[in-house]
């Protein structure tokens, strides 16, 4: 099966996102966008009914007359997406926006607006995903596939700040001498397809036990719901893990692992290099009980797919795509194109900024 570049359907919305090097500038013009005028743009975007609830949740109160837990929010992510992302001029930028609305002006020193009120700092993950689920919900049903909502999970590492805390917490690789890496976080972020929403994410070291991007999958897995779709990388198409999203009425497409051999001429033939096999149970994984272990059938059902991606930008030109969705009516050509969009998430991570990590 070959992937051109798909054509858009007329009174249809297509939900490919391009990975062509257009999407860069993209992500700048929007950032620059946001970060141009004196004011605070995430005022209309993130209101105070959605930051008041958190915060009085977390125990958050404040005494600064000024820097609340509302408007400090508001500064920060303002801050974070200026080219010069200093304190000063997020608390300038308050300034005018408090002549602007003919409050009394703040004074220019950074004390209250560093010194965040109590909760705030916690309330931060809950916001960011409140905010992502409320864009998810309200996207048109015909922006489903096949009447299903699609979302995509994928993971990325970023460096931090290298202080011995950061050190102790978040080593830097092992392939990287003792005093000459700075610390790494990886990051596993769920991504709604229809919106580009980030819905929830996991952070961890990037090394030691249960550092991978599977086990930090296994902390977001709550916030997938049954019916969904879950585009993924071969890293999250273990059996163990096919099988435990598909008791909870999730399918997965996701690229087939580089140990796993796949052989055409085995299974229920659906098409050219496109069949149904069956995988049998490995030996039982260390983070899972024997109980779970024991319940387990003995084989699953995987429908494989070869693709050839005829489109420039990809660094792979022949892949197989390995499915729990093995309904012959759903054509192998959307299998492809399905986890062909998955890629796009990796333009998000890749150009997201490292300073901007508001889950934990």
């Amino acid at each position: 099966m070959e992937l051109r570049p798909p054509q858009p359907r007329p009174g249809h919305p297509t939900m490919v996102h391009s990975t062509r090097p257009t999407a860069p500038s993209q992500m700048r013009a929007i950032r620059n966008r946001f970060a141009q005028g004196d004011g605070l743009p995430f005022a209309d975007a993130l209101p105070e009914s959605s930051i008041e609830p958190a915060i009085q949740e977390h125990g958050g109160g404040w005494r600064d007359e000024v820097f609340t837990p509302v408007v400090t929010p508001w500064a920060f992510l303002t801050q974070v997406i200026c080219p010069v992302g200093c304190c000063r001029l997020a608390v300038a930028r308050v300034l005018a926006w408090l002549v602007v609305r003919g409050e009394p002006p703040c004074g220019p020193g950074t004390g209250g607006y560093c010194k965040p009120a109590p909760g705030c700092p916690r309330a931060i993950p809950q916001l960011a995903r409140h905010t992502g689920r409320g864009l998810h919900d309200r996207a048109p049903g015909n922006w489903r596939w096949n009447g299903r909502r699609v979302l995509i999970a994928d993971g990325t590492t970023v460096t931090m700040p290298d202080t011995p805390k950061n050190q102790n917490e978040y080593p830097h690789p092992g392939s990287q001498a003792d005093g000459i890496g700075f610390p790494q976080i990886r990051l596993v972020a769920l991504f709604c397809l229809a919106c580009g929403a980030v819905l929830d994410a996991a952070l961890g070291p990037s090394r030691g036990k249960q550092s991978g991007e599977t086990a930090l999958r296994r902390q977001i897995a709550g916030s997938v719901g049954s019916g969904t779709v879950l585009l993924a990388d071969r890293y999250f198409g273990g059996w163990f893990d096919l099988v435990l999203w598909r008791e909870r009425g999730i399918d997965v497409v996701t690229r087939i692992h580089q140990k796993r051999a796949t052989d055409f001429r085995r299974g229920r033939r659906l098409g050219r290099d496109d069949h149904v096999v069956r995988w049998p149970k490995g030996q039982r994984p260390e983070w899972m009980d024997r109980d779970t272990y024991v319940r387990l059938p003995d084989e699953l059902d995987i429908r494989e797919v070869r693709v050839r991606v005829a489109q420039r930008g990809f660094r792979t030109r022949v892949l197989v795509v390995a499915t729990t969705l093995t309904d012959p009516s759903i054509r192998a050509t959307d299998l492809g194109e399905r986890y062909r969009q998955r890629w796009s998430i990796e333009v998000d991570l890749r150009h997201e900024p490292a300073e901007v990590v508001p889950f934990g």
